[in-house]
């Protein structure tokens, strides 16, 4: 055989056992099967799921504690839409890959932080909730994660470090009061393309991550460490939680459910409930931002609750 085709085949050969490991190793957890489910994952080989500082949490407001230090969020790049490359499902979530070029910097945070991506989480719709955190017991109806490394390392090298991702969490609630987002029905538009785990789609530039995140307040917001929300749970995430949703309307947060499936076959299988349960805050301290004085906290409140007044 030509010595060339030997090489080719060797290197297919390779690829294919790494991405048949790689589907082994996703496929050894899930949210909904009880045989594979959140209450499984702490017996995960290699896994951290049991740790001690695990998220998601509960923020209770009036038990943060106060920094005067921590300032707005600088998201450099953020507004380029070049920058979201392409959409994938999965089968856990809807994954969006980032190129180069955004970057996160703040007070409070080691270092320059790099996006490599973002997902989100969800419930079955606008009428059950599915954020992971809470802000005084209340959950949200989706939950955006957008995932940064440390210095723009790799994703297998930060895992070594105890502060190697910081993730930005901010929530969507869909009220019919929203204004109607052509950023976010763009993104919609494209689940249509990735229905199936394991379809992908290029993006073509109708929204960025500035335009998506809308008119929340990059000053108000809640810092802690914790973890990973889907396994190995590996505790060296420096979280960022915005407590401003993101108000859009109903249909936004049904196209998840409604478009999305679990499983690569024709066979129906709605992507839902994509979200793990609240975890145990223990000795952690969480920490509100300057923006967020205790006045303001009391206003966090009642604005909290007059959103869920009005759902």
């Amino acid at each position: 055989m030509n010595p060339t085709w030997v090489q080719h085949l060797l290197v297919l050969g390779t690829l294919l056992g790494a991405r048949y490991t790689s589907a082994d190793t996703a496929g050894s957890w899930c949210y909904e099967d009880p045989k594979c489910g959140p209450e499984t994952w702490a017996a995960l080989p290699q896994g951290h799921c049991n740790g001690t500082r695990q998220s998601p949490i509960n923020i209770i407001t009036p038990a943060a504690v106060h920094n005067p230090h921590l300032g707005v969020m600088s998201l450099a790049g953020y507004g380029d839409a070049g920058k979201l490359t392409s959409m994938e499902n999965k089968g856990t979530t809807v994954y969006v890959h980032l190129a180069d070029g955004l970057h996160l910097s703040a007070q409070g945070l080691p270092a320059v932080y790099t996006a490599k991506s973002f997902h989100l989480h969800w419930g079955q719709g606008a009428d059950q909730p599915g954020s992971e955190h809470f802000i005084n017991h209340k959950r949200f109806s989706m939950e955006l994660h957008i995932v940064h490394t440390k210095n723009n390392l790799s994703k297998d090298v930060a895992l070594k470090d105890p502060e190697g991702f910081a993730v930005l969490a901010f929530f969507l609630q869909a009220t019919a009061n929203a204004r109607p987002s052509q950023h976010w029905d763009s993104f919609t538009q494209h689940l249509k393309k990735v229905a199936l785990k394991g379809q992908q789609t290029y993006l073509d530039g109708s929204f960025s991550l500035r335009e998506l995140l809308g008119s929340v307040n990059l000053a108000r917001y809640y810092r802690y460490h914790g973890s990973l929300t889907t396994p190995n749970c590996d505790e060296v995430v420096v979280w960022t939680v915005f407590p401003d949703p993101i108000l859009v309307p109903p249909g936004v947060v049904t196209a998840f459910t409604s478009t999305l499936s679990s499983t690569d076959s024709g066979a129906r299988s709605q992507l839902q409930n994509n979200y793990r349960p609240l975890q145990s805050l223990g000795d952690r301290q969480v920490q509100a931002s300057s923006t967020l004085r205790p006045e303001a906290l009391i206003s966090l409140l009642i604005s909290t609750a007059a959103i869920a007044w009005h759902l």
